[in-house]
């Protein structure tokens, strides 16, 4: 009769580290390397740390680690000039990152259409996108077959947004015309002051004095003009 070995803390502990290691394996199969990190703050410190907590977490969980780590911080302008994301999709570009993490895909772009551009880049380049928050796209994002299908899902919802924003905005123009309220850019001189212009300009004073008396430019003068005018004709 063979006797079952004795499960001592010695075998018990070679047990887990082999299964450590094949887990280990397994994850750094699945997720290839380079592995870049892009973590996006808008004003609080904290916000950033807690980033990091999440992603290096999940790095250390699957026995992985960050080839590059890009850390955008606060910055006024435009959305799509931010420097460490504009470095990100140059490496991708050239094909030096292989897997990206990140806490949630809003950190990459608030605006769907660059969000959308720029996973579509990531599918051409085949780098694996990994959201935290968003699991379950991370998981159809890692399936080569889905990817595309995932990319045009998002770009149609970005569509339908657009169209939705720009219906709205119509509607609401309307409303407002029908109410008496101006649509357009803001006056800049009150009815008075346009008044004023008229009287100044029909007794001949040149339209860059008139600027100089109002504090306005020229051409804020001349478009005033021009609308008089043209109101005058209808």
């Amino acid at each position: 009769m063979t006797e079952k070995p004795e499960e001592t803390k010695e075998n018990i502990s070679k047990t887990e580290d082999i299964s450590k290691n094949v887990y280990d394996a397994t994850a750094m199969n699945e997720y290839e390397r380079p592995i870049a990190v892009y973590v996006r703050v808008s004003t609080e410190k904290q916000e950033l740390d807690n980033q990091l907590v999440l992603i290096e977490s999940w790095l250390k969980a699957r026995g992985l680690q960050a080839d590059y780590r890009f850390i955008e911080q606060p910055m006024s302008g435009s959305e799509d000039e931010r420097p460490q994301f504009l470095a990100l999709w140059e490496k991708i570009d050239k094909g030096e990152i292989k897997t990206l993490v990140v806490a949630e895909l809003s950190r990459l772009s608030r605006r769907m259409p660059t969000l959308v551009n720029f996973l579509y880049k990531c599918v051409e380049k085949d780098v694996t996108v990994v959201s935290l928050r968003e699991e379950w796209l991370a998981n159809a994002l890692k399936n080569k077959m889905f990817r595309p299908i995932v990319i045009a899902m998002l770009s149609t919802l970005y569509e339908l947004e657009r169209q939705m924003i720009s219906e709205r905005t119509k509607a609401g123009l309307e409303r407002a015309k029908r109410e008496g309220k101006h649509v357009g850019r803001p006056q800049k001189l009150s009815a008075k002051e346009q008044k004023k212009i008229m009287e100044l300009y029909s007794m001949g004073v040149p339209i860059s004095r008139i600027a100089s008396q109002l504090g306005v430019s020229r051409s804020t003068v001349k478009r005033y003009i021009i609308m008089s005018q043209k109101r005058g004709k209808q």
